[in-house]
Order: C-alpha cells, then structure tokens, then sequence
C-alpha cells in the first residue's frame, strides 16, 4: 500500500475517522439520497417543486397507484420532506422547505453541465 506523505490529509483523516458526527451525518444524508434515488419519489419532488398539490393530481403526475403514492408520500414526509396539511376533504402537498428543492436544482444543473 502506497503511503501518502501529506500532513494535511493526515489531519483530515484523523478528524473524520474520530469523529461520530462525521458517521452520522453520512448515514443520514445517505437515507435522504437514498429516498431521492426511486424515481417515483423524484417524479413527485419534482412535481412539488410546482407547487403544492393533492394525492390525485400527484398520482396523475407520475402514473401510479394512490396507495404507492401514498405510501411514497408518507415515507417523504417521515423525513421531513414533504409536509401535507389539509383542506375540506383533500390533503395538500408540499415541500417541506427549499432545501431538497435546491438539491434537486443543483443536481438538474450538474446534469446540463455534463451534457456539454
């Protein structure tokens, strides 16, 4: 094995290998990639970027059943993705807050970036 002679990457490496935040921040942001990652959940992210929609319409979107949306849903807002409230008889979605939506606008850029 090659040894690296840098002390700077040393340091980053001690950091990091000692750290628990280090691990639970990888952990967690790997749940919300791995959310991010079914594209039935994307279609959704990205139809909610648009604006707040019901089950309905969001089953429209992206072609499925109202109990895999729903299910999708529930798992989206269980992370603090989504949030719902509601309205007479419909829940309305919406995203929770901009973050994903920059995530997702970050990563739509990075796309156009390397078609090039």
């Amino acid at each position: 094995m090659e040894v690296c002679l840098s002390k700077k990457h040393d340091s980053i490496r001690k950091k990091l290998l000692s750290s628990e935040e280090y691990g639970k921040k990888v952990t967690e942001a790997g749940k919300i990639f791995s959310l991010l990652g079914e594209p039935n959940r994307m279609k959704i992210i990205l139809a909610l970027m648009e604006g707040e929609l019901c089950v309905y319409h969001i089953c429209e979107i992206t072609g499925a059943k109202q109990s895999v949306t729903s299910q999708h849903l529930r798992k989206l807002k269980d992370s603090h993705i989504v949030k719902s409230r509601k309205e007479s008889n419909q829940v309305l979605y919406s995203l929770q807050d901009e973050h994903i939506a920059t995530i997702i606008k970050t990563t739509l850029e990075h796309l156009n970036c390397n078609n090039d």
